[in-house]
Parts: structure tokens; sequence; C-alpha cells
């Protein structure tokens, strides 16, 4: 993990293990916490007013879809995603479709970096 001079964060859980998905308020409350951006608490007592004030780009990213039993409705995100307003999507560990060019996903991170570059610059 890297903490100095944050300015965006990329959270990514198995989807094979819902614990990862559980963890992600944790893993972005310590990034929070170590830029102060946040104060105080733990990452499952993060406040998503807190992290709005911030404005720093927040992707969630699920991986192994292909090794998920039932297909992940596409209406469906993370908590994280939702709560804290940022884009999500799923990858497939054997398909390359999934970050295809113009695909919605490759949009997405193409959205997400160019958040990053503005917020920097």
């Amino acid at each position: 993990m890297f903490y100095t001079n944050v300015h965006g964060i990329i959270l990514v859980h198995d989807l094979t293990n819902r614990k990862s998905q559980q963890n992600l308020q944790c893993w972005l409350g310590e990034v929070l916490r170590k830029e102060n951006k946040i104060s105080g608490g733990n990452g499952f007592d993060l406040d998503s007013e807190q992290f709005v004030g911030n404005q720093l780009p927040l992707l969630v990213i699920g991986t192994k879809a292909d090794q998920t039993e039932t297909i992940r409705d596409k209406n469906r995100q993370s908590s994280v995603a939702e709560e804290f307003g940022a884009d999500q999507f799923d990858l497939d560990n054997y398909s390359v479709k999934y970050l295809a060019p113009g695909s919605t996903n490759a949009v997405k991170l193409s959205r997400f970096f160019d958040k990053v570059i503005e917020r920097r610059y």
C-alpha cells in the first residue's frame, strides 16, 4: 500500500470472499486517516460525509467475476461504492472484454484517472 500524497483511491476486493468486500470501508478509513483527511475512529465507523468533503476520486473493483456461482446483478454495487458515490466494476480473470477499449469499465477507469489528474494539476 502507498499512502504518501494520495490523489485517488482504488479499492480492490475478491468477489468470491464476502469478508474482502466488508473490509473495504476499513481500508478506506485507514488511508484517509494516514493522509489526515479524517480524524479518529476505525474504518468501520467511517462516515460518508467525512469522505465527501475530501473530493478524493474513488474506484471500487471486484475481481474473480468468473469464479462467482451466480451472475452478479448489474445494478448491485458494493456498499462502499454506493455509500461513497464511487464508480465500481467487476473483472473476470480470463476475459479481456471487461476492459476492452470503449467498454463501460474502460470508460470508468479512464474517468477515474482523469479525476486524479485534474485534482493533482
